[in-house]
């Protein structure tokens, strides 16, 4: 049986960023990160995952291959 213990985000879990477009400080989770799938040039695996600034809609970049 699963049950909730705590409704918050365990703090082991929220991480922090900048956003570089607007300088505003964000916490996220990992649920909040989007991710995208493609291919480079050359048939290479290439992608990104990020968060959008609520402040400023900007996509903040926090990890590309």
């Amino acid at each position: 049986m699963v049950r909730i213990v705590d409704d918050g985000p365990d703090p082991s879990v929220v991480k922090q960023v900048v956003c570089r477009g607007c300088g505003a400080k964000l916490e996220y989770v990992p649920n909040d990160v989007k991710e995208q799938h493609g291919r480079d040039y050359s048939g290479g695996p290439d992608g990104c995952e990020w968060i959008d600034c609520p402040k400023c809609s900007k996509q903040v970049i926090l990890r590309s291959w």
